[in-house]
């Protein structure tokens, strides 16, 4: 098994552990999303604020990490990963993204949470909303990454 292939093995298990904070961070997104629909921001309570905080960087090392181990699968591939859109290309045609347009716009999204946090208390429910419902999409590409390296290099690779 090459090096490659044992990173790839330890990134993966790395977004298992991952995704459960996420999963977590997000379930307690409920009551900050509410509150912040009908009150604002400064509504929010200290521990709210840090579970927005916490969701926030989660998503973003989340989603960071996915990429980088997408970069890692496609190296092992022999694609070219000086552009990483070459190996959204290649994800989106191995079945592992349904759309590489949708992971550009997640990111997006994911890098503009640092610029939301404004007054108006409808546009920050709608950006966090989005980021919340986007999680799932996020979700459902790690599971076809791994299902991806099991098929493609065997169970001589560590997956969760």
């Amino acid at each position: 098994m090459s090096e490659n292939l044992k990173l790839v093995g330890k990134k993966l298990d790395h977004l298992v552990r991952m995704r459960a904070y996420l999963d977590y961070s997000t379930r307690k997104m409920h009551v900050p999303l509410e509150k912040m629909r009908s009150k604002g921001l400064q509504a929010l309570s200290p521990e709210e604020h840090e579970t927005i905080a916490a969701f926030r960087t989660r998503l973003a090392d989340f989603q960071e990490h996915l990429g980088k181990t997408m970069r890692s699968v496609a190296i092992e591939e022999e694609v070219n990963v000086d552009r990483f859109g070459s190996v959204l290309a290649f994800m989106e045609k191995m079945g592992v993204l349904d759309d590489t347009e949708l992971w550009k716009a997640i990111r997006e999204l994911r890098n503009d949470v640092h610029h939301e946090y404004e007054d108006d208390p409808e546009r920050l429910f709608r950006f966090f909303n989005s980021l919340v419902t986007h999680v799932p999409v996020l979700l459902a590409i790690h599971e076809r990454l791994k299902a991806f390296v099991l098929r493609t290099y065997g169970s001589s690779i560590s997956v969760e």
